[in-house]
């Protein structure tokens, strides 16, 4: 008679710690450049490492996309945007240990009734132009005279740079704030199929920029071509992702989408 057999056991806790720590190594030594905040990802896959440089080589302090609320029939809603918007936002620097560059995040919002209750995309895009072109100036050069006043330094003159601050902003209509609180998942539930957006407006977009090169499309409020000049984005990587892609120039023509179809993966 054979004598009984042990059921396997559980390898001891200190050396399943040392084999998962074995592993980490492993994955960390075919990872090249990897990032200071986590060095279990690369810096160029951490938002807050691109935002970081991005900052410095702009000379900036603050970061993030003006937001344009052009719809005012429920302050709930919208005060619920805004609270799942953060949530994610904190979501992600989280996993990239990033909360040092969310500390400076500005959060912008525009949203006066009497102007943008119900505007266009182009209504907008004027509105952000004008903005834009001295906003820089007195955002980013008044908070390098504060941090320089301390210590007797003088801030140089800054410039606009390649910042996507003042080169996209975001535009939340009726249609895009139902989306996000009401179609798509509530937190901390992933919106994986992306029923939850927002617009995301380029600012050097101008009719007509496309003219010629492939056939009249199905019109989007009169466009008839392939570039309208916003897409949607989720909304839920929009101030992570679709931030630090936006500094690139070719980014616009790589990852846009033509509405109603939602930018990001899973791709259409």
């Amino acid at each position: 008679m054979n004598p009984p057999q042990n059921p396997p056991q559980d390898p001891p806790q200190d050396a399943q710690l040392q084999a998962d720590t074995v592993w980490l190594e492993s994955i960390r030594r075919r990872i090249r450049s990897p990032s200071q905040r986590n060095p279990d990802m690369s810096w160029e896959n951490n938002a807050a490492d691109l935002i970081e440089r991005q900052l410095q080589y702009d000379g900036h302090r603050t970061w993030g996309f003006v937001i344009y609320r052009t719809t005012y029939a429920s302050d709930a809603d919208w005060a619920e945007f805004l609270r799942r918007l953060r949530f994610q936002m904190e979501d992600m620097f989280d996993y990239f240990n990033g909360r040092d560059i969310l500390e400076k995040f500005a959060l912008t919002v525009f949203e006066d009734r009497s102007l943008f209750d119900g505007a266009s995309t182009d209504t907008i895009r004027q509105h952000f132009q004008q903005w834009s072109s001295t906003a820089y100036r007195t955002e980013q050069q008044q908070q390098q005279l504060e941090e320089g006043s301390g210590s007797g330094g003088s801030a140089g003159r800054v410039s606009i740079g390649r910042s996507p601050r003042y080169r996209f902003a975001v535009q939340v209509d009726a249609e895009a704030l139902h989306s996000v609180v009401h179609d798509a998942p509530a937190p901390p539930e992933l919106d994986t199929t992306k029923k939850g957006w927002v617009k995301l407006i380029d600012k050097s977009w101008y009719l007509g920029r496309s003219e010629g090169k492939s056939d009249p499309l199905e019109p989007i409020k009169g466009v008839a071509e392939e570039d309208v000049g916003w897409m949607k984005v989720p909304y839920q990587n929009v101030m992570t992702e679709y931030y630090t892609k936006c500094r690139s120039p070719n980014n616009w023509s790589l990852n846009y989408r033509r509405p109603p179809k939602v930018a990001g993966s899973p791709f259409d």
